[in-house]
């Protein structure tokens, strides 16, 4: 049963052209307010200052839409070049706003709106003032749209963080579902009897400290957190020694692990459920032979990981691209690195299966 997308159920972004007509439409009542009944400018343009005031207003609207397409490829500036190109556009806006604001205020008035000298509102005292309230207006456009969006980034980033937690819980419930399961223990068991029975008390012990190990890992694990490659790995090695005993010589394992990737932070069983697919699909159909190989590498700022068996498998018709383990893991990848990482099924020549993991590279 899937559970509802928290980003879009509860948390859904409001609209930015309802956000922006809904504020200056308050702007303009505000100011049809202020210049009635507490400026006084009812003596000087008496009920025209209502219709006065809708350009005015449309004009403060018109001048900050650009800053929406400008400050979506600012978002990441450093702060303070981000807090210098507000404040320098603000200005240059507030200036362009104010002008044109002023003159129709003074035309309203009959006065001589090109005789800028002689028009007592150009005075530099009264225009700084105008154009400081204007800084003013659009700074606070400014505020409100990036305290909404990051309010908004936030809580897109809280809802991605409970879905990978959500994700990861899943998955390792199914992963202990169809891994631990009665027929998996039913083989280590008996594997582990037929020591026994051979007198091979140190292969036993081994088996039954690497079956134990193995558990406590899967069990104690915190599926929110990730851990380092070498640690994923080891417990990869616990599970294939395991496994090693039941094939035999008809499992052979190669690590492939470069030094630079043994610290990168990986979600905890990503491999497993890879390894477990080629010795279901692969290993269990072949005689003899049976080989997987598992890589780890960095590429720039990617870390790569691979896992490729040499089964019977010559085309992907005939994968499972749907099957739990490869679902668990491309949802889990998804949640977790959003479009910075990739998962990629291939035939390896002249026959097998492999899978590429692209993730970005974490070390802290």
């Amino acid at each position: 049963m899937s559970s509802p997308d928290i980003n879009e159920s509860l948390f859904k972004k409001p609209n930015f052209w309802l956000l922006h007509i809904s504020g200056w439409l308050f702007y303009y009542l505000v100011l049809v307010f202020d210049n009635l009944f507490l400026f006084g400018s009812y003596n000087y343009f008496g009920n025209s200052i209502v219709y006065l005031l809708i350009p005015i207003t449309l004009m403060g609207m018109l001048l900050t839409i650009p800053l929406r397409y400008l400050f979506r490829h600012c978002m990441h500036m450093r702060p303070l070049w981000l807090g210098v190109m507000i404040l320098g556009v603000s200005a240059l806006l507030s200036v362009l706003w104010t002008v044109p604001k002023n003159l129709l205020l003074h035309y309203a008035r009959g006065e001589d709106v090109f005789a800028l000298s002689s028009i007592p509102g150009f005075e530099w005292v009264h225009l700084f003032m105008m154009v400081s309230t204007s800084f003013f207006i659009i700074m606070v456009w400014c505020s409100l749209y990036f305290g909404i969006n990051y309010h908004f980034r936030l809580v897109d980033a809280q809802g991605q963080r409970y879905e990978a937690a959500r994700l990861s819980h899943l998955a390792q419930i199914r992963m202990l579902r169809y891994q631990i399961n009665p027929h998996f223990l039913f083989n280590s068991l008996n594997a582990v009897s037929t020591l026994v029975m051979r007198d091979d008390k140190q292969r036993c012990n081994r088996m039954l400290s690497q079956l134990s190990t193995f558990l406590r890992f899967s069990l104690d694990t915190d599926p929110e957190k990730k851990i380092r490659l070498h640690e994923e790995i080891r417990a990869l090695m616990l599970y294939l020694d395991i496994e090693k005993t039941r094939f035999g010589e008809r499992l052979e394992v190669k690590l492939h692990v470069h030094p630079d990737a043994e610290f990168a932070l990986v979600p905890s069983l990503l491999i497993q459920p890879l390894i477990e697919n080629a010795i279901k699909h692969a290993i269990a159909k072949m005689s003899r032979g049976g080989k997987i190989t598992v890589r780890a590498w960095l590429e720039e700022t990617d870390l790569i990981l691979q896992v490729e068996d040499n089964g019977p498998l010559t085309d992907l018709a005939g994968i499972n691209k749907d099957g739990v383990g490869l679902q668990n893991i491309t949802d889990r990848l998804r949640v977790l690195y959003q479009d910075k990482q990739s998962l990629k099924l291939y035939v390896v020549n002249p026959n097998g299966f492999g899978v590429r993991i692209s993730l970005p590279y974490e070390e802290n």
